[in-house]
């Protein structure tokens, strides 16, 4: 109950959470017990299968129905037992998932799969091989797989059946109803995972992991240090990975045909295929898929040109210039210099700085990020260039954060990070690979990601970095050296 977070909207039991940790010392034991008879009968309250459904506006015009989103409100004391349930399965899941999967799993992040993927990309271009990869969008992945493929995939888990049953009535009995001015009727939900609910991530991931064990992918993929890298994912964000396009068909579809055995339907629209080959027509449902020169994968750009980065970077810029202007009332204003480095430092630096653990910094991006916060600085103390006033000084008057030092440090931590992996994910595999085998170009190499960390501790860094004390001595050389022109 001490986990609980504040001011979330009580559903159909009308407590909130403040009251339920108010009265912890008192409902501790009520709800122990209540809890332990629930799973002896394998019965719940009626009132917690029952969720209410709210719409809160998104933008644009109030009388369209499309620019509001649905949000479920399930019974706060429904989801206090739920998160006790997934804390005692969640391993047990975890243990059948794979490296493949980083979503809704501790210690994994989408940093580790952005990683992997710039990391093959980068190695297949400046080796000159061809390689493919599709985005996989499913059409509304969470409402969509069937309750029977929940229960397959919970037991293929070696979950407690006790467990199982408990979740089997809740889902049998699960109910909706939509809250306006007053309550509609009540409708029957007979597919997907529950809205709201703190185990529905888990059990997503725990049905899809059954759809990929019936996919015969063990020899298709890019061989990788005695081992093939086919498909990488983040709960439903999945990215199918193969040398030729006649592969990715054959992997597209079968993925297609398991997938819509559990309810899942692949989206041939949002669907898209990214490569440095031949655009090869690859047919789903009678759609051909799109090729694209860059996606957006889990917030990054991700594309085969050369100067990706120096694209992803301006569309960050451009990212948080509009939160600049959304915020310019207290950036501008009359605030305290505090308030506005603390707006600066929560707000707008991790929108600037996202993904930059992956970058690979040439000059051209680091005098992009040195002039974007400059001009931010500039704008917020009103001064103009014909004052002639020199960056420094004004960093003196701001105090902000150095927006590329500051990144250079997220990266050397982050190559750190990955040196210190132990489990043999894909993002340490993928770092300290070779390469696949092929002719590279005559002359000097493009600079690659790490470059910037061999410069500062050699070849050897990852050893280096398995010292967390040694690698940590080195921060302040990183980020100095960093901060000056390539040479």
């Amino acid at each position: 109950m001490k986990k609980l977070k504040a001011e979330k909207s009580p559903g159909p039991d009308g407590i909130c959470n403040e009251a339920l940790k108010i009265g912890a010392p008192i409902l501790t034991y009520h709800f122990t017990r209540l809890f332990n008879k629930i799973l002896d009968e394998e019965k719940v309250p009626k009132q917690w299968c029952t969720s209410d459904i709210i719409l809160l506006f998104k933008k644009g015009n109030p009388l369209d129905i499309g620019n509001y989103r649905p949000i479920s409100l399930l019974a706060s004391i429904y989801k206090l037992f739920s998160s006790i349930i997934l804390k005692r399965i969640s391993d047990d899941i975890d243990k059948q998932q794979p490296k493949e999967q980083a979503g809704f799993r501790s210690s994994f992040s989408t940093m580790d799969h952005i990683q992997t993927l710039e990391q093959v990309i980068e190695k297949y271009r400046e080796h000159n091989r061809p390689l493919y990869v599709a985005f996989i969008d499913y059409s509304k992945a969470f409402d969509s797989i069937s309750h029977c493929a929940i229960w397959n995939a919970l037991q293929y888990s070696n979950i407690n059946q006790k467990y199982i049953n408990v979740l089997k009535y809740i889902y049998t009995k699960s109910t909706s109803r939509v809250k306006l001015e007053t309550r509609g009727d009540e409708i029957n939900i007979e597919r997907g995972v529950r809205q709201g609910d703190p185990l529905s991530p888990k059990l997503f991931i725990a049905v899809l992991e059954t759809i990929f064990q019936k996919l015969d992918w063990k020899n298709s993929g890019v061989y990788i240090n005695g081992q093939y890298l086919n498909n990488l994912r983040f709960a439903d964000d999945i990215a199918v990975i193969a040398e030729t396009a006649k592969d990715l068909d054959e992997m597209m579809r079968s993925l297609d045909c398991e997938s819509s055995k559990i309810g899942l339907e692949m989206n041939v629209n949002k669907t898209k295929i990214l490569t440095n080959n031949r655009e090869r027509q690859i047919v789903i449902k009678g759609n051909n898929i799109e090729y694209v020169r860059q996606y957006i994968y889990l917030g990054k750009q991700i594309s085969f040109k050369t100067s990706n980065n120096e694209e992803e970077v301006t569309r960050r810029i451009n990212t948080t210039w509009k939160k600049f202007w959304a915020l310019k009332e207290i950036l501008k204003g009359n605030y305290s210099s505090h308030m506005k480095r603390t707006i600066f430092d929560t707000c707008l630096l991790p929108c600037l700085l996202y993904g930059c653990q992956t970058w690979t910094f040439t000059n051209k991006i680091k005098q992009k990020i040195k002039s974007n916060q400059t001009a931010m600085e500039r704008s917020m103390l009103k001064i103009r260039k014909i004052h002639k006033i020199r960056s420094e000084e004004i960093r003196q008057k701001t105090k902000l954060t150095d927006a590329l030092r500051h990144a250079l440090l997220l990266k050397w931590r982050w190559a750190g990070h990955i040196s210190r992996y132990r489990d043999r994910r894909w993002t340490i595999e993928t770092t300290r690979w070779k390469g696949p085998m092929g002719k590279r170009n005559v002359g000097r190499q493009l600079r690659r990601w790490a470059d910037d960390i061999t410069h500062v501790a050699g070849n050897d860094w990852i050893q280096i970095g398995r010292d967390r004390e040694s690698w940590k001595r080195m921060e302040e050389a990183f980020t100095q050296q960093g901060s000056k022109p390539c040479t």
